[in-house]
């Protein structure tokens, strides 16, 4: 089972040419259905999570990311779920909010799903400069030092799993929604296009991949995570992170990625809350001298699931 799922995971990634994160964190695997619609439902109890990110600290105005997402198995094959997500990184905010919907299908006796998910996801932009910042010109794209929009746009995805192995393929931003138009005004009352691109919201693709597995009697664990990302005109973004997990819910974890970015955490749960906290730090470029890495807090709370008792499920 283990080579033909390793496999699979090469014979897809080949189709690779450019990946870029829409949202970082390093816990990627703990809030995994920000980025594919198909989990909602997956787990048998409904998880809310909450997740913060403080990139390079030690910066002013360092990139300041927030999520919280929820989802649930509703009746059978159907599941719901959604999160928000808010990335401050000045002189931007975006917050996104994704309504999702799933529909899980049983391939076998071992608890084999594949499940197909849907989300239409709602963007709030916000570019708001402090007025000293801007260039002292008369160009139009500056006249004011604020500027809003509100988007819509969706995302799919598949997602195969069981009990000790997931594999999953997801697009987000299908439409890839513009705010490129007419919407400065000049001095003379006219309006003008803007300058700050065409596209803010780029699609995305996302290829991801788990296995569990036992190593001392059953009580630890290990399970190694793949996630590569995928968009035009960027590079491939390869992440593999790795846990050593202990009665299920208390871990150690580390991650490594292509672009340079390496991570280590630590979680444990207290009844039905999960803690978790990892901190990363990039091996090159000039930013290495001039911050303090990057934190990550994880807050993960195990709501009981009753409708999950109308199929069979797995997972811990």
């Amino acid at each position: 089972m283990i080579r033909y799922f390793l496999a699979i995971l090469f014979i897809l990634s080949v189709f690779y040419s450019n990946a870029q994160q829409q949202i970082i964190f390093d816990q990627f695997f703990v809030n995994d259905v920000i980025y594919n619609p198909a989990i909602s439902g997956s787990k048998t109890y409904n998880p809310l999570i909450i997740q913060t990110r403080q990139q390079w600290a030690g910066f002013d105005d360092a990139p300041f990311s927030t999520s919280i997402s929820y989802h649930q198995a509703i009746k059978y094959n159907t599941a719901i779920g959604g999160f928000i997500n808010v990335e401050n990184s000045y002189p931007s905010r975006q917050l996104n909010l994704q309504l999702n919907y799933a529909y899980h299908i049983p391939l076998n006796s071992n608890n084999t799903y594949l499940s197909f998910g849907l989300g239409p996801k709602f963007m709030f932009y916000s570019l708001n400069f402090n007025r000293e910042d801007l260039p002292e010109m008369n160009d139009p794209a500056f006249n004011f030092n604020a500027h809003n929009e509100i988007l819509a746009d969706f995302s799919t995805g598949f997602y195969l799993y069981n009990k000790n192995f997931s594999l999953g393929f997801s697009a987000l931003n299908i439409l890839q929604s513009s705010f490129n138009g007419e919407v400065f005004t000049n001095s003379l009352n006219q309006s003008v296009s803007n300058s700050f691109g065409e596209n803010i919201e780029i699609r995305h693709f996302y290829l991801t991949g788990s296995y569990r597995g036992k190593i001392i009697n059953n009580d630890w664990e290990i399970e190694p995570y793949l996630q590569i990302s995928s968009a035009e005109k960027q590079s491939n973004v390869v992440r593999l992170s790795s846990r050593i997990i202990f009665l299920e819910d208390n871990w150690l974890s580390v991650g490594l990625s292509n672009n340079g970015l390496i991570s280590s955490g630590i979680g444990f749960k207290a009844n039905n809350i999960c803690f978790g906290y990892s901190y990363g730090q990039q091996l090159n470029g000039e930013i290495v001298r001039y911050n303090y890495g990057s934190h990550e807090l994880t807050l993960t709370f195990k709501l009981i699931s009753y409708n999950q008792k109308e199929r069979t499920s797995f997972w811990y």
